[in-house]
């Protein structure tokens, strides 16, 4: 027997279980689904990249963006791409560290998506901000083929 507290522990961690009406009422992880569906693929460490910087250009969304030095992150994101994944509405793309939508997630758009008057400016800023990403996107690439 090990002795008290060198043993490996288990932490539980409740978490709510989100379903797709969680989703229908949650505009911010619309949007979020809009621009992945607009980018095509884009890395985790891209989109949120490009959330921040949307943010810097008074466009918010909801998601509070925390940079420290050069690394941008945000926890409500990650959560609601983990929310998102388990949906099936956004996957992983295959061999690559990117996230693209899903049918589900594109039939999910149709019927539950932003008014194209209210979506328009933000993928218009999207579209703005692309070049300020490409350069995450190829470092995601190039760290994703290191040996």
């Amino acid at each position: 027997m090990s002795a008290p507290g060198k043993g490996k522990e288990l932490k539980i961690i409740e978490r709510k279980v989100i379903t797709l009406d969680d989703v229908k009422k949650s505009k911010r992880m619309i949007i979020v689904l809009h621009i992945i569906k607009h980018l095509g693929e884009v890395s985790e460490k891209g989109l949120t990249r490009l959330i921040y910087e949307m943010k810097e250009k008074g466009v918010d969304i909801g998601y509070p963006v925390v940079k420290i030095g050069k690394v941008v992150g945000s926890k409500d994101l990650h959560q609601d791409l983990l929310d998102l994944l388990y949906l099936d509405l956004i996957e992983k793309v295959p061999n690559k560290n990117k996230l693209r939508i899903t049918y589900n997630g594109d039939e999910f758009l149709q019927k539950y998506g932003l008014p194209e008057s209210e979506i328009k400016p933000i993928l218009e800023l999207v579209d703005q901000l692309k070049p300020t990403i490409e350069a995450i996107e190829a470092e995601v690439e190039m760290k994703r083929r290191r040996p």
